[in-house]
């Protein structure tokens, strides 16, 4: 009994821990920010001390320009603190994203081979067989509701093949013959010049003849 609630009660913690990475990797960068700000004000703070001691020097006021420099130590210790700081709260930024990815990983492998073993307990080797004798069934059904359409029916049920296929081929070799036969030849026709000479041809010769008669009856 209690072996079967540690897994339960160690699965839990994971998910709380995982669930918890978010809030605090924004925590960190907001610590950061707030360390880099802070930073760049002492850094600030310090160009402004050297910028007094330099005045300080120039009108002769050798304390008061020691005193800025002090001030200027004290604040590049606080930069360095701070420095330190930051490298130690990129550092678990940099672990804790890395742990919250592999937890990513491990947890979508997990999910994947859950998935997996579901499907192959959901589908038996049974089941299979059963679903491809029903599709084979299914099939041969199909093929054979085929053949029977396209049988024919009627009067086309009474053709006889071999005879149209004999016809067939007396047509193919009627077409044969037809295309051997040598072809008549044309006939000529006389030029459509030659036939209108030949039919004005008498005509000019009744008024020839006319033409003389009347010359000889005006001699007269």
């Amino acid at each position: 009994m209690l072996k079967k609630l540690l897994p339960k009660t160690k699965s839990k913690k994971k998910k709380e821990a995982a669930s918890s990475a978010i809030p605090t990797l924004d925590r960190l960068h907001e610590t950061l920010e707030m360390l880099e700000k802070k930073e760049r004000f002492l850094q600030k703070k310090c160009s402004a001390e050297i910028e007094k001691a330099k005045d300080y020097t120039k009108s002769k006021n050798k304390n008061a320009a020691i005193q800025c420099l002090k001030k200027k130590k004290l604040y590049e210790t606080q930069i360095e603190q701070l420095s330190n700081f930051q490298l130690r709260v990129h550092d678990q930024i940099i672990m804790l994203e890395s742990a919250k990815a592999t937890t990513d990983t491990v947890d979508a492998l997990r999910s994947g081979s859950s998935a997996v073993k579901a499907i192959q307990q959901s589908v038996s080797i049974d089941d299979i067989e059963s679903a491809i004798e029903e599709a084979n069934e299914q099939t041969e059904n199909m093929r054979e509701i085929q053949q029977a359409l396209a049988t024919p029916v009627g009067a086309s049920a009474d053709f006889d093949e071999d005879e149209l296929e004999a016809e067939l081929e007396e047509l193919e070799e009627e077409e044969e013959m037809e295309e051997e036969l040598p072809e008549p030849p044309a006939r000529q026709s006389a030029p459509t010049e030659q036939l209108v000479k030949a039919a004005s041809a008498p005509k000019q010769g009744s008024d020839l003849s006319e033409l003389t008669r009347l010359q000889a009856e005006m001699a007269l």
